[in-house]
């Protein structure tokens, strides 16, 4: 069944390949556990041209944080993996509407 979400389409079609279920220690449930959801990772997750601004307002905003001299190394060390997994997101979203450099 499919759900829908504000940066990834969730087509949660079998409970023991979702990763927000395993994260949470559930072996089943009747819907996704919205709140732990890593679209990322999740191999039951996509992403589309529509989620593209969500993902492209995290990179922007990571980028910036990591250019603030406030921000302490170790949670730059954490945000550089951030950026990282929307850069990841934003490039493949590009390659499949055929937007790839």
């Amino acid at each position: 069944m499919l759900h829908l979400s504000t940066a990834n389409y969730c087509w949660f079609e079998d409970p023991a390949k979702a990763l927000c279920l395993k994260l949470a220690g559930a072996k089943t449930a009747a819907a996704p556990l919205t709140g732990l959801c890593d679209s990322s990772r999740c191999p039951q997750a996509t992403h589309h041209l529509i989620h593209r601004p969500v993902w492209q307002t995290a990179a922007t905003n990571g980028a910036d944080l990591l250019a603030s001299p406030r921000v302490p190394a170790g949670e730059k060390s954490r945000l550089r993996a951030e950026l990282d997994r929307s850069k990841r997101i934003l490039e493949e979203i590009d390659r499949a509407v055929g937007k790839a450099e």
